[in-house]
């Protein structure tokens, strides 16, 4: 737990002067928040996330090879939160949450967790997450007295490796066009796309080609790459 003040810790966060450093800051907050596990992911422009802290290398590189991120629930929310997202306020219950959530625990990540999404200039985009033990009422309450003073430390965290690294910011690409913004709108929202054409009265093959369009036109890698672009550049809102 955090005492009196968060100077002394802002403090550290400002003389980060490089990703060891960063990396081994992230790993502290394990004992300054009495947690198991901590990691603060940073999308880059090209689509490929940074990962600092101590969630394992195995879990991270299985993670996104397999492309979970793409259905995981707190990813999801976190395209549809500026506040912290506590995992137990999730829907766990379809297929794919239980594998990923299933893979989570194999790893040591969980079962409680706490991800506060960090929305910087221009597009960029970065997660801090912790997980922990305890009953889930214990949990929720030790965020509820947390919660302003982690989100203080994640804007301070993520405002440093910007300048550490400012080529994290990409600039706006050119706007989309009314469908490619209800398509990029519907999958922030967690809808198939199947889904999505029947609500936009168009086919699948017309859809993809709206997906696809938006991915260009904001210099993304993949899917979910593009809608945190979106998001982030102010072309949809969720």
């Amino acid at each position: 737990m955090l005492d009196n003040s968060l100077a002394p810790l802002l403090d550290r966060i400002r003389v980060i002067s490089d990703e060891a450093a960063l990396n081994a800051f992230v790993a502290s907050l394990c004992d300054i928040f009495d947690v198991t596990q901590s990691a603060f992911f940073v999308m880059q422009p090209d689509g490929q996330v940074r990962v600092y802290g101590t969630f394992p290398q195995k879990w991270i590189d299985e993670y996104f090879t397999n492309g979970l991120d793409r259905h995981d629930p707190v990813v999801l929310a976190c395209y549809n939160s500026y506040l912290p997202v506590d995992w137990q306020d999730l829907d766990w219950s379809g297929r794919q949450a239980q594998i990923i959530y299933q893979f989570a625990l194999e790893h040591g990540l969980g079962p409680n967790g706490y991800t506060v999404p960090i929305r910087g200039p221009r597009g960029q985009y970065a997660a801090l997450s912790l997980c922990g033990g305890g009953s889930a009422a214990d949990w929720r309450e030790k965020w509820a007295g947390e919660m302003s003073n982690l989100m203080t430390i994640c804007q301070f965290l993520n405002a440093r490796i910007l300048e550490i690294d400012p080529s994290l910011c990409s600039e706006p690409r050119r706007a989309l066009s009314p469908r490619e913004i209800d398509a990029m709108s519907f999958l922030a929202r967690g809808m198939s796309r199947a889904q999505i054409a029947v609500k936009l009265d168009i086919s699948e093959h017309t859809l993809r080609a709206y997906i696809e369009s938006a991915r260009r036109k904001l210099d993304a890698t993949n899917t979910t790459h593009a809608v945190a672009k979106a998001i982030s550049h102010g072309f949809i809102l969720v």
